[in-house]
């Protein structure tokens, strides 16, 4: 079963907008030395929507060969028609991947039937499928009927990731009227709600990933019954998941960038929010109020 804190890798470009494989490598060796549960490449926080189809499938294909099973790994097959999410889940299932992530068509937005066709789709490929039940524009949200629905219909559709307003509430809800037909929600938002989550059933986050060393432990500790632990990190880290929210991408590729795994916090997002000098300030700050719970190898520089 899927469950933990699953990173979604960024992608990392070079001051050209040029993918950094280097760049990429480090990205992946920081979240296994840090502990990470799983990880989940290309999603929103990868920039997907900025990538030509030809660097998915090579960055899919790097990636699970540098992580070589040592973490499971969701492939993002999200795609604008049922054909072209059914080539990036057939790449992905010949490449080995542990499971597909996905949203319903994007762009475009498909009724309740062809909804139904696209991830019918999906889980012909014998994977386990992630529902990414993410908000407009750019999703599609699903209520948790549809979702129980689909989850109830496909025996490959097990999993959840709720982005959509309320999340605690919709977790609820998924995990009341699905049964056994869903092995687990997971949330969004940065880990902003973490143990909200947790506490509702949920069996993990896909955060940014700035600061997925110190969300592991936060999880960790939570699942060894060190509640009050888990909780007064995640206070201390509230500071940083409110810039988080504002700047997306953008502030976790300049974290990421100040602690050495990134050569560059370059980001492609044509609507990126660009953060001042007061706001890297603020950032460098609020670092310190987690900076001893935070990997002695990838401090901030």
């Amino acid at each position: 079963m899927f469950a933990g804190i699953y990173q979604i890798l960024h992608t990392p470009f070079d001051e050209n907008g040029v993918i950094d494989w280097a760049s990429h490598e480090r990205q992946i060796q920081y979240c296994l030395d840090v502990g990470i549960h799983g990880l989940a490449v290309p999603a929103m926080a990868s920039e997907f929507f900025t990538l030509t189809d030809a660097e998915r499938f090579e960055m899919v294909e790097f990636t699970l060969k540098a992580v070589d099973h040592r973490v499971p790994v969701l492939v993002g097959a999200q795609g604008v028609s049922q054909q072209a999410a059914a080539a990036f889940a057939e790449h992905a299932a010949r490449h080995g991947a542990d499971g597909l992530l996905a949203m319903p068509p994007y762009l475009r937005k498909a009724n309740k039937a062809g909804i139904g066709r696209y991830y019918s789709t999906l889980a012909s490929f014998g994977l386990p499928v992630m529902i990414q039940n993410a908000p407009a524009p750019v999703g599609t949200p699903l209520s948790p009927d549809d979702l129980t629905d689909l989850l109830q219909n496909e025996p490959h559709i097990s999993y959840i990731k709720e982005e959509t307003s309320p999340i605690l509430q919709r977790i609820s809800r998924i995990l009341e009227r699905a049964g056994d037909s869903c092995l687990g929600v997971f949330g969004g938002a940065n880990g902003l709600y973490l143990l909200d989550e947790l506490r509702r059933g949920a069996s993990g986050n896909m955060p940014g990933g700035g600061f997925a060393d110190v969300q592991v432990k936060i999880y960790d500790r939570y699942v060894a019954g060190d509640e009050a632990g888990a909780e007064a990190l995640h206070f201390r880290l509230l500071p940083l998941l409110n810039y988080a929210a504002v700047y997306g991408v953008v502030f976790h590729k300049h974290l990421l960038w100040r602690r050495g795994v990134l050569a560059s916090p370059y980001a492609r997002d044509p609507q990126q929010l660009s953060m001042d000098a007061q706001d890297e300030q603020a950032i460098e700050r609020y670092w310190q109020q987690v900076a001893d719970e935070a990997s002695p190898d990838y401090p901030v520089q």
